[in-house]
């Protein structure tokens, strides 16, 4: 397991703690339950052992698989691609190869494909000549391929004039138009988001009404990422009761698909552009509705060549239209809880009903979150978090099926911020669980 998020370095620095977001993908130790099964698991820097001990407790012989992971670290906590500094260190690359073995990455580029030949093993994901279909200007490709609708807009645009006629052209296709959304083809959890009003436009654009979903972007530094790596803009919907819901897929190596979830998206900052969490399942009005279009997009990207996982957003309107917002040709931040969830729980997914299901019947919802920042915990250990969750009781049971499990507890000491996947019987219960996780972190 290689968790390399490799994105451009001046993005990832905009999300707090990003050096810990590999150990997201730590729900993977859940599978050696399997006893045949042997994990190698690489990370930037050390992980705490009582993050390592933490997972292990979830199987029913910790003491075996704990002898069946191999952890191995760089050594090298600066933020940028974990596979290139794999290649970086020859002596690495000769330990890590394992004969027998896969390569499972969080994404797919040019490093981790270069590191797979490297280790002479197969790579479980899309090809990294593929990448361009999980950009935004080839997700509005892939949907009109797909025949699911998109909201009005226009991509592959690689300069602010090209951004500015865009808008004029979807001004005088939809007047009633209020703003409009320009996103970086390459962005992520919609930092590279900047919304612009309508009524606030300007010539030149740079002068235009603009909110950055950045903190810290500005025209200066945004129109540069434009020309290198381009944009797509779209309109903006404000819709009273808009949804955000998207769709999980997995891509065998022999080009069968299958939807693995649904879920809604927990969504703030400007305009609700930003991911924050997500719910499971996604809302019983719509979610056979994405399923149905998510199956669309699946059958185009299996037809091209894409393996493994991959995640699709939408929009759903309260009239019952459903619009593909962007795919994700990677794990996400869904991943980890709809893996946590399943695995702990021992749960089978249900694609007639989309939901998650016990062994004795019952359902399992969960409300997740990557982005719980507790001031008051910095300076606290990984086991302190793991002990004040056990001891309020909130600890996931898997003979009730109901508990908090956590993740991203390496960034606790610094800055105080970990997820949490709230796993309950209904929504109403998990929402439940997550206002009282917050409250017991937080001395309450």
């Amino acid at each position: 397991m290689v968790p390399s998020i490799s994105f451009p370095v001046a993005e990832l620095a905009k999300i707090t703690a990003v050096q810990s977001y590999e150990e997201r993908m730590l729900f993977v130790l859940l599978l050696l339950r399997n006893p045949a099964l042997r994990i190698v698991f690489v990370t930037s820097s050390p992980v705490d052992p009582a993050i390592v001990e933490y997972y292990l407790r979830f199987l029913p012989d910790p003491v075996d698989a704990g002898a069946r992971l191999d952890l191995v670290s760089v050594g090298d906590p600066s933020i940028g691609s974990l596979a290139a500094k794999i290649l970086a260190r020859p002596d690495l690359v000769e330990r890590l190869r394992v004969d027998g073995a896969t390569l499972l990455p969080f994404v797919v580029t040019s490093a981790e494909a270069e590191l797979a030949t490297a280790l002479g093993l197969p790579l479980y994901g899309a090809p990294a000549h593929l990448a361009r279909l999980g950009s935004k200007s080839g997700s509005r490709q892939v949907a009109l391929r797909a025949g699911v609708p998109r909201p009005e807009g226009a991509e592959d645009l690689f300069s602010l004039d090209g951004v500015a006629a865009a808008i004029a052209t979807i001004r005088r296709r939809r007047p009633d138009a209020e703003a409009v959304v320009v996103k970086l083809d390459n962005g992520f959890s919609g930092i590279g988001n900047a919304i612009i009003e309508m009524d606030g436009l300007a010539d030149p654009l740079t002068a235009s009404r603009t909110t950055f979903c950045a903190g810290d972007e500005s025209w200066p530094t945004y129109g540069p990422k434009v020309v290198a790596g381009g944009a797509i803009v779209e309109e903006l919907l404000r819709i009273p009761g808009l949804k955000s819901p998207s769709a999980q897929l997995r891509v065998s190596p022999g080009g069968a698909f299958e939807v693995l979830s649904t879920h809604d998206q927990i969504l703030g900052g400007p305009e609700s552009q930003v991911y924050v969490g997500c719910r499971f399942p996604a809302a019983a009005e719509y979610r056979a509705t994405i399923v149905a279009e998510a199956q669309r997009v699946g059958a185009v990207m299996a037809g091209e060549g894409v393996i493994g996982s991959f995640g699709i957003d939408f929009l759903a309107t309260p009239a019952g239209d459903v619009y593909l917002s962007e795919i994700n040709l990677r794990m996400g931040g869904t991943t980890h809880p709809y893996w946590m969830a399943r695995l702990a729980g021992a749960a089978r997914y249900d694609a007639a009903a989309g939901e998650l299901v016990r062994p004795g019947g019952g359902r399992l919802c969960y409300t997740a979150t990557d982005n719980l920042k507790l001031p008051g915990l910095i300076g606290h250990t990984p086991a302190d978090v793991i002990g004040r969750t056990d001891r309020a009781g909130l600890a996931f049971d898997p003979a009730s099926g109901v508990g908090v499990t956590l993740h991203l507890l390496g960034a606790v000491p610094e800055h105080g911020k970990l997820g949490a996947t709230c796993i309950a019987g209904t929504p109403l219960d998990a929402d439940e669980l997550y206002t009282r996780l917050v409250a017991s972190l937080s001395g309450r």
